[in-house]
C-alpha cells in the first residue's frame, strides 16, 4: 500500500495524463476543419498534410514542424 508522497505523486501523474489527453482531443477538434480543407486541396498522404500544416505556420503540439506521425495521431483523435 502506498502512503504519503507516493499516493500524492500518483494522483498528480494521473491528473497530468488526463490534462494532456484533453488538450490533444481539443487540438484535434480545432484542426479538423483545417485538415479537411487541406485534404480538399488534394493532400492525400500524411506527409502532404504535415507539410501543409507547417506551411500555414501552424506548429505541432511541442512547437515544431508537423511530422506524419503527429498528423496520424491528430487524425486518430478527430471527431467522425
Amino acid at each position: 500500500m502506498k502512503v504519503g508522497f507516493d499516493s500524492f505523486a500518483d494522483k498528480g501523474r494521473a491528473t497530468s495524463i488526463w490534462v494532456r489527453q484533453e488538450r490533444a482531443k481539443q487540438q484535434a477538434v480545432d484542426l479538423a476543419p483545417i485538415i479537411d480543407e487541406i485534404r480538399a486541396e488534394g493532400a492525400t498522404t500524411l506527409q502532404a498534410i504535415a507539410d501543409a500544416l507547417s506551411d500555414r505556420g501552424l506548429t505541432a503540439s511541442r512547437g515544431g514542424r508537423w511530422t506524419p506521425t503527429a498528423v496520424k495521431r491528430v487524425l486518430s483523435r478527430m471527431p467522425e
